[in-house]
């Protein structure tokens, strides 16, 4: 017979074991569902260029190389041997990312907005990054670098765009309370901003050289890693490359910095290895120049000659709420985006782990479309700006109306109106009226006797109220006519991306 004793120790073993039991199930549940980015290898047409191993990335004090890559290897990153602590299960299966090398930009203005939504999805996942800013901050551990500490003393001295620099650095309590004295803080930021990216170039490529890529974005850009690794896969970084989404400054073509742009490590090691104290050469010329990433062209272009080459839509500097859906923007991948707030970052962070979870398929813009576009499709909203703006309807005559050039250089003559598009300046209905009958439009918006239309499925955003009811912004969507087209393109079988040599 059993006794009590016994009885009590055998009792006290079962509970522990169901408890135990029960804990690791809720465990195994914990992460990207069940602590996967995807389940399984990836699918054979990626398989050869995305790795599904990864290591932590937040201790580089033991970080060093071992090897270089052999002759006639595309490699000529060395390789790097990491340290293993703690992993966050969330980063399973998340893509090989230890040849290529994220810089970050923010400002100190903004850092404790922007980045920590960062490092709690994107950044703790990679292998290797750094953070630079407008001032040395650390945030939950992570060091924010100063980019400006090497501008030269002349560039600074007087120079006005530099007032907020040495206020921040003079700040004797949090920023942010010290920035809410700086008036026209925002412009004073970006004022800042545009003499950081030669530095940051410079200062990157010292502390990690020998990477294949290096990757420039801002504290706003979302990067989708799976598709960036398995396009820089597919190109030679022992080519000098400048890559991005190019747009123009008179007749100067640069990559856009907020939709992120690509330098190869021999674009790096030509440009800034070979050239220390580059970015000097550029410090007094920057003052009197809109934007830095135009002035990180004109610098490769006159040190290196090397000009920007387009991955544009991959590379984008929209974000879902205001891609231009349509032909262009449809079986494409997608691998940036910009102008993504906190909660943004979070809500696509958490799309792509569930994504990922059942289709390790590169991600398509058409996906984007379903998850954040479809589900908010409707006839009309008031106060909204869908940005229907590709073509106008107005009234010429109209004597109560001062149009902007561009405006009337979109607006529809007269003699090619048909008598629907006639009155679509008159009302919302009318506006509506026309967009069914003309068969390239989607949307349109109806504010102020201006019918605008556009010929892509663009969400938009909210606007202020207006106390003049017709000055009030009311968009409108062609809801049978989009959901035809979409049905009409049936499923992506081939992913489109962009026309670049190797």
């Amino acid at each position: 017979m059993i006794s009590r004793k016994s009885f009590n120790i055998v009792l006290l073993a079962v509970i522990s074991a169901g408890v135990f039991l029960i804990t690791a199930r809720r465990l195994d549940d914990w992460g990207w569902d069940r602590g996967k980015y995807h389940t399984g290898q990836f699918s054979p047409n990626i398989i050869d260029t995305l790795n599904a191993t990864s290591t932590s990335p937040h201790n580089h004090a033991n970080t060093h190389s071992t090897a270089t890559a052999s002759p006639g290897e595309k490699s000529i990153r060395p390789e790097l041997v990491l340290p293993h602590p703690g992993r966050d299960p969330v980063c399973d299966g998340f893509p090989d990312t230890s040849g290529i090398f994220l810089v970050m930009k923010t400002g100190a203005t903004e850092s404790f907005d922007k980045i920590p939504m960062q490092l709690m999805t994107v950044l703790k996942c990679l292998t290797d990054y750094q953070i630079f800013s407008d001032l040395e901050q650390r945030i939950a551990g992570h060091p924010i670098h100063d980019s400006l500490n090497t501008v030269l003393a002349e560039a600074k001295d007087g120079n006005a765009d530099f007032d907020l620099y040495r206020q921040q650095k003079a700040c004797a309590i949090d920023q942010d309370m010290c920035t809410r004295t700086v008036e026209g803080s925002k412009d004073a930021g970006w004022n800042l901003d545009k003499y950081k990216n030669i530095h940051m170039a410079e200062k990157i490529f010292r502390l990690r050289p020998g990477y294949d890529w290096y990757v420039f974005v801002d504290a706003d850009t979302y990067v989708s890693w799976p598709n960036l690794v398995y396009m820089l896969h597919r190109l030679d970084p022992s080519k000098e490359r400048y890559i991005g989404s190019p747009t123009l400054i008179g007749s100067t073509p640069f990559a856009h910095g907020g939709s992120g742009y690509v330098m190869s490590g021999a674009a790096m090691k030509e440009f800034v290895g070979k050239n220390p104290g580059v970015a000097d050469r550029f410090d007094l010329r920057v003052k009197n120049e809109c934007c830095g990433d135009y002035m990180f062209a004109v610098a490769l272009s006159e040190t290196i000659g090397i000009k920007v080459e387009s991955i544009w839509p991959t590379i984008n500097g929209e974000k879902p709420s205001t891609l231009p859906f349509g032909h262009n923007h449809w079986c494409q991948a997608i691998a940036t985006m910009h102008h993504m707030n906190s909660e943004e970052v979070s809500e696509f962070w958490e799309f792509e782990r569930r994504r990922y979870a059942k289709n390790q398929r590169p991600l398509v813009l058409k996906e984007v479309y379903h998850a954040f576009m479809e589900p908010k499709l409707v006839k009309m909203r008031e106060d909204w700006d869908n940005q229907s703006d590709d073509w106008f309807y107005i009234d010429f005559d109209a004597q109560d109306h001062s149009w902007e050039d561009w405006r009337v250089g979109r607006a529809v003559g007269e003699e090619d109106k048909s008598e629907l598009q006639k009155k679509a300046h008159e009302s919302f209905d009318d506006c509506a009226r026309a967009c069914e009958e003309h068969d390239e439009c989607f949307q349109f918006v109806w504010q102020d006797d201006c019918c605008g239309m556009k010929r892509s499925i663009m969400l938009g955003r909210p606007v202020k109220k207006d106390n003049e009811e017709k000055k009030r912004p009311k968009s409108g969507w062609d809801v049978v006519k989009i959901k035809k087209w979409v049905e009409d393109q049936g499923e992506c079988k081939q992913v489109i991306w962009p026309e670049i040599g190797p």
